[in-house]
Formats: structure tokens, C-alpha cells, sequence
């Protein structure tokens, strides 16, 4: 992804982008952050179907495009064993520079995220999230905010009637951690919804000197240890509930209960439990 005045140019080869024009200048149409996330379009420069193949003779595209995008050596060798398909396609070579859109856009993927690292350091790293909504709880909590601190893997989780409860909550709970272990919290990891950006708690984090990170949208693998506390939490209370055969309501306790056994129970990569480790 290339950045050049206000345009953003998107690449997978740059040869065969500049010979195919296959895209156009993508523009920013809109700021998600004020950390530099931005919403960007992209307009393709014609119909995918007539840019399926600039420079390949049309009964060859014709062929490709009805064996369903079929791979270009694999077209050629068909040309070959099956009969009616005419014998130019199994000789046809593909002209350098060329790409078929359709193909392109069907086999495009995701980037895997890259695999987070564990800080060393207690209260270096605090990561926040919130799930739900819930069925309500018998105190009218729908939702549940956790935080995980990194390098222990201590987890604090809050059932909340509102996610605009969510900044509140973030003070507190900072401010408990740093009681427990007597040491300042000097990151944040959360998403970019809006109770996670008011004005009000960027002026908390200045005054506090913690940094805020904040996930790109539609992107919680950025924040997957956070996801994977959710995961497990929400596993151990179903199980709970389903044993006791329990009602819904009663959520958000057996939530409480999970993440208190957790605290106090062995942890892989670690010698003591979490708990000991942040406050041993």
C-alpha cells in the first residue's frame, strides 16, 4: 500500500498493475482515529467482467471465465483432453502484465496478524474489552468489560448495565491494578469504539501518562489475548450454568465466579498463579 499526496495506491504486483490499470487512485473518504486509521475507497477502473483479461484474446478469456476462473495451465491442459474446446487455447500464453480481476479479488484474503508478544514487565500492557449484550442479569447487567494484564495474565471482569459505563470502569480497574503492584499502567489496548475515545478519558490517559492503542476497525485479532480471556470466560460460565441448570440470569455471577477460580489457578508459561505473579 503505497501513500502518495491523497492517494492511496494498492499493489499485489507492480508490473502487472501498471500495464492491467486496474485500479484507480483510492482516496480517503473519511478518519477513524486520530492515530492515523483511515477509511479509504477504492474504484475500479472498469466492470471486472470486461477487465477480466486486457490482453488475452476473448475466446481464451471466454474459456477461463466458463470453467469458472480455472487456473491457466490447468485451462491449457483441458484444451487438450476435452473435446469441443478449441486447440488455440491449449497454445495461448499469457501476455506479462495482465490479471484477471475476478480472480484476483476472489482468492484475496486477509493478512494473518502477526502473533502478539507477552511484556515483561507488570503493568507495562493492559488489555480492554467488552462482550455482550447479555441476556439481563438479575442486576440489569448486559454487558461484561474485561481487562487482562499482560504479563501475568491477571484478569478483572466487570458486569456493566452500559458500554458508556465503560470509562469508569477503565479508571477504576487501572487504578486497582496499580494498588495490587504499587506500579503505574503505561499502556492500554482496546478497541475504537466511541466510549474508548471521548474526551474525557484522553484527557484521563494524558494526565495519567498511559498510552491508548487502539485496534483497527473490524480487526479484534489485534487484540486477541483480550478475545481469548472472552472465549474462556464464556465457555467456563456456559459450562456452569448447563451443570447447575441455571437460568441466564444468573450470567453474569457465574462470570464472577470464572474469573475468580481463574486468578487463583495455574497458568501455562507461568510458576505461580496469576494473582501471586502481579502481587507477589
Amino acid at each position: 500500500m503505497v501513500f502518495d499526496n491523497n492517494a492511496c495506491y494498492i499493489l499485489c504486483d507492480w508490473g502487472a498493475a501498471r500495464w492491467s490499470g486496474v485500479l484507480d487512485k483510492a482516496s480517503v473518504v473519511g478518519k477513524v482515529s486520530d492515530l492515523e486509521q483511515y477509511v479509504i475507497k477504492v474504484t475500479p477502473v472498469q466492470a471486472p467482467a470486461n477487465a477480466a483479461s486486457t490482453r488475452i484474446a476473448a475466446k481464451e478469456e471466454l474459456w477461463h471465465r466458463r470453467f469458472k476462473h480455472f487456473g491457466w495451465e490447468n485451462l491449457k491442459r483441458a484444451a487438450k483432453m476435452i473435446d469441443g474446446m478449441p486447440l488455440s487455447v491449449a497454445d495461448a500464453e499469457r501476455v506479462i502484465g495482465t490479471m484477471c480481476v475476478p480472480c484476483v479479488d476472489g482468492e484475496m484474503i486477509q493478512s494473518p496478524s502477526p502473533r502478539s508478544s507477552t511484556a515483561t514487565n507488570k503493568c507495562d500492557l493492559v488489555h480492554n474489552d467488552i462482550g455482550g449484550p447479555f441476556t439481563e442479569s438479575w442486576g440489569r447487567f448486559i454487558y461484561l468489560m474485561r481487562e487482562l494484564e499482560d504479563s501475568t495474565g491477571f484478569i478483572m471482569a466487570t458486569p456493566i448495565k452500559t458500554r458508556g459505563m465503560a470509562a469508569h470502569v477503565l479508571k477504576t480497574r487501572n487504578k486497582h491494578l496499580e494498588t495490587l503492584k504499587g506500579v503505574k499502567v503505561k499502556r492500554c489496548c482496546h478497541e475504537g469504539a466511541k466510549e474508548y475515545v471521548s474526551n474525557d478519558l484522553k484527557a484521563w490517559y494524558e494526565d495519567k501518562g498511559i498510552t491508548s492503542e487502539m485496534t483497527a476497525p473490524y480487526k479484534c485479532q489485534q487484540n486477541s489475548k483480550a478475545e481469548r480471556v472472552n472465549r474462556t470466560l464464556m465457555e467456563r460460565a456456559r459450562a456452569l450454568l448447563l451443570d447447575a441448570g441455571a437460568e441466564e440470569v444468573l450470567r453474569a455471577d457465574a462470570l464472577a465466579s470464572v474469573f475468580h477460580v481463574l486468578n487463583r489457578s495455574p497458568k501455562v508459561g507461568l510458576d505461580v498463579t496469576p494473582l501471586k505473579a502481579l502481587t507477589g
